[in-house]
């Protein structure tokens, strides 16, 4: 359905999936065969408030079946060929505010070339969640099914773009992530309604880039706050929020009817200590240099 202030479509799709598997164990070979269906059903909701169209609204209510894949089932150490597939049903509201602007505003330049806010609340009930756990011993990992999981959150996104001057371009972009992914499988056990492992409440990222013609530099923040390593929220398995910061610098140019571009890196700037997973430490301070050639 379209209308000039308002869409929607909606959509029904039935997934049928045969697993066959084939196993040989004493001389003696076996095949195992699984059927799974799923019907997904989806709308999306758009809507659009102001004659210009500055402020849009959208909604969305959907069914998610995502099956295993061949690596969740069978990679060395890691896969699990029990693992049931994954039902979510996923419900969306949120608005976006974008206002790109002319080239100029009466007789002068206009600073602010573009502005966008985005905002998402969403909520998801997922069943047999798949997710990777360790197993206790360093470096050994394993797939497992989370029976029953929750999930709330907010995503916000605001992006900046600036030309102060002829040739040079300021830009920012900041976003933050709050997330409560809960386990509400069993009621009985130790870490009914704990947050997941390596979930963490709070997270987000902020972006300055300046260009001055064919150079561009950017500055780069990464967070992810306090979080659990595994399924008990208590203060043995507590990890602390971590943080970094990343340099860019680039030249772009051509040669020979190719596009090159040259790329410096200075990875976590200050050399912080901190651990994405437990017991992997992350690399102190690290360069890099890149060279990419379009053809």
């Amino acid at each position: 359905f379209n209308h000039p202030w308002f869409n929607a479509q909606g959509s029904l799709m039935m997934q049928f999936v045969d697993d066959t598997r084939h196993t040989t164990a004493s001389q003696q070979s076996a095949t195992i065969t699984k059927h799974q269906s799923a019907l997904t059903p989806a709308l999306f909701i758009n809507a659009y408030p102001l004659r210009n169209k500055i402020l849009s609204l959208r909604a969305f209510a959907k069914k998610s079946f995502r099956m295993p894949t061949f690596n969740d089932l069978y990679y060395t150490d890691l896969g699990n060929a029990s693992l049931k597939p994954e039902t979510a049903f996923q419900y969306d509201f949120g608005f976006v505010i974008e206002a790109p602007l002319g080239e100029k505003s009466g007789s002068r330049r206009s600073l602010v070339r573009r502005v966008r806010l985005q905002t998402d609340v969403y909520y998801n009930s997922v069943h047999d969640k798949i997710v990777a756990y360790p197993k206790g011993q360093q470096f050994r990992w394993t797939m497992l099914n989370l029976g029953k999981v929750h999930i709330k959150g907010i995503d916000v996104e605001g992006e900046i773009d600036l030309e102060p001057w002829k040739d040079v371009r300021l830009s920012g972009r900041v976003q933050y992530t709050y997330q409560d992914a809960r386990d509400v499988t069993d009621p009985t056990t130790p870490y009914y309604n704990d947050q997941i492992p390596y979930i963490p409440w709070h997270s987000g990222s902020a972006i300055v880039g300046i260009g001055y013609k064919q150079w561009d530099f950017n500055y780069s923040f990464l967070y992810a706050g306090e979080r659990y390593n595994q399924q008990e929220n208590i203060i043995y398995n507590y990890m602390q929020p971590w943080y970094t910061s990343d340099l860019s610098l680039s030249y772009r140019f051509e040669r020979w009817g190719c596009k090159f571009k040259v790329l410096l890196e200075v990875n976590n700037v200050f050399s912080q200590d901190y651990d994405v997973i437990l017991n992997y430490p992350m690399p102190k301070r690290n360069y890099g240099i890149s060279l990419d050639v379009g053809i």
